[in-house]
């Protein structure tokens, strides 16, 4: 008995009883649908998650100034005004594994274009912040170390900060005013994007860390530095460098606490990363239990058609056909169940992903390697819980099966 006779038979059976096949090919259906479904947005999540790291990069560290510890009881040390300035320039001095550290100063202000104000995040940095950051210009241009050791009133807008302040106009060549100082836009940051945790990137303006000291900050002392390892570098070996030397810097013996904590970028890159992983798994073991509970629907209804086709298979089998006969149709009847469930299931999952990432604004990603995927998952499936009522087909007495009523 050829296959494409096998296959006949078996999609004449299935044929017999319409309502009985549809239910069994829906629990594969919605397997098939939930497993793609999630693992479109499991990987769409994983997506976003290393376009972030990308974006803001892995292989920078901070550090701020915090107060000490002295008998139990917590005492603030207010930082020296040039210390962050000081601190930083010896990093870069006395670190081999460090490529670049600029202080940095944040506060929030009233800026003023000649088309709105807006309340924003302003920054004072280094020029090398643009590179510890990767974050370059998309229009104009950054500022550079002359002009921030002239104190030019010069800044570079993000994009959120730029679309508030002009709308859908270039900003560069334009004028903002902080603190009723001019400063002109020289430089549109490529857009960063919102992190994982809410937070808009792109929500700020940078200045010239000598400019922004002068004529913005005031009084408010900067408390934060960022630093880059060199390509190549462990950061774990930049961040001892660094701790060693500030703690030599500022005096601190063996018995005291640090006065500084440094941050490790690439620690909750790895942490957000393998936060992302488990979460994919979560999903796709949830999904893949809808999967098996078809399959043990497949393998009742079969269990069920054997039963009533009793007389037929011992008719069968009394005209000479064998148990490998018999054996191969239920298995093919079950199989062809779950693949048709698995191409049904794989376009419902499909087209889920895409109402979930439009009604939720989520992203995800669907490839069609997972119909390949899902089509031998439907198969298996058919071929596993498929086998029993089969063999149990085959193995039946011709001469008991023709008295069965």
């Amino acid at each position: 008995m050829g296959l494409l006779t096998v296959l006949a038979e078996s999609l004449h059976s299935l044929g017999k009883n319409k309502v009985r096949t549809a239910l069994s090919v829906l629990g594969i259906v919605i397997g098939i649908a939930a497993v793609i479904a999630m693992v479109a947005v499991a990987a769409g999540a994983q997506r976003r998650v290393e376009r972030e790291i990308a974006a803001i990069g892995d292989d920078w560290l901070t550090i701020w100034y915090v107060g000490t510890d002295r008998g139990g009881v917590h005492r603030d040390r207010a930082t020296p005004p040039n210390m962050t300035r000081d601190d930083a320039e010896a990093i870069m001095r006395e670190c081999p594994a460090v490529r670049a550290a600029s202080p940095t100063n944040r506060v929030r202000a009233q800026v003023v274009s000649a088309f709105g104000n807006y309340q924003c995040a302003v920054m004072g940095v280094y020029p090398n912040f643009f590179d510890i950051r990767r974050w370059p210009c998309s229009v104009g241009r950054p500022f550079t170390m002359e002009e921030m050791e002239l104190r030019a009133k010069v800044c570079c807008l993000g994009t959120t900060a730029a679309r508030e302040l002009f709308g859908a106009m270039n900003p560069v060549g334009q004028t903002i005013r902080v603190n009723r100082v001019a400063f002109e836009v020289i430089g549109l940051l490529e857009s960063k994007g919102v992190g994982s945790d809410g937070r808009d990137f792109d929500d700020v303006i940078l200045f010239p860390f000598t400019s922004f000291q002068r004529l913005i900050a005031g009084n408010e002392p900067s408390g934060t530095l960022f630093a880059a390892a060199r390509p190549g570098v462990p950061l774990s070996v930049a961040r001892e460098q660094i701790r060693a030397l500030l703690r030599q810097r500022h005096k601190l013996t063996d018995e005291d606490e640090d006065t500084f904590r440094i941050f490790d970028r690439s620690l909750t890159a790895e942490a957000t990363a393998e936060a992302t992983r488990t979460f994919n798994l979560l999903l796709t073991s949830i999904a893949s239990i809808s999967l098996i509970v078809g399959g043990v629907g497949i393998m009742n209804i079969m269990l069920v058609s054997v039963t009533e086709r009793t007389r037929e298979i011992g008719l069968r089998m009394a005209i000479g056909a064998h148990s490998t006969h018999i054996l191969g149709q239920f298995l093919c009847e079950a199989v062809v169940l779950c693949l048709l469930g698995g191409l049904i299931g794989f376009v419902a999952g499909c087209g889920l992903a895409r109402f979930v990432a439009a009604q939720y604004h989520w992203e995800v990603a669907v490839s069609y390697w997972m119909a390949g995927v899902a089509i031998a998952f439907a198969t298996a499936v058919g071929v596993f819980f498929g086998f029993y009522p089969a063999w149990r087909a085959s193995r039946l007495n011709p001469i008991d099966a023709l008295r069965y009523e």
